[in-house]
């Protein structure tokens, strides 16, 4: 099984539930900013999601809204099944 940090796994278990976050990548004040698609109940840090992502977890694809310019990250198919193997092995 995958070691996730306590951080990663309640990152995920929000990406599994059907979640995604965008992140903008249109030149202005709000480059970088993270927005999710539902409220978090706590901050999700660019590295989390970075880690996520780098670790294949996630995929992300290109989006626009408004005009402005998004990747959109949600979870892979490894995610989903790395994430049901950690929820197994935590609920023995």
């Amino acid at each position: 099984m995958t070691k996730l940090s306590s951080n990663l796994a309640v990152s995920l278990r929000w990406f599994s539930n059907g979640h995604h976050i965008n992140v903008c990548i249109y030149i202005c004040n709000q480059i970088g900013r993270l927005s999710p698609s539902e409220p978090f109940g706590q901050i999700i840090k660019q590295s989390q999601v970075q880690a996520l992502f780098v670790r294949g977890f996630l995929v992300k694809e290109f989006t626009e809204l408004l005009g402005i310019s998004y990747w959109r990250f949600s979870i892979s198919e490894s995610g989903k099944k790395v994430f049901e193997e950690y929820k197994n092995a935590c609920s023995q």
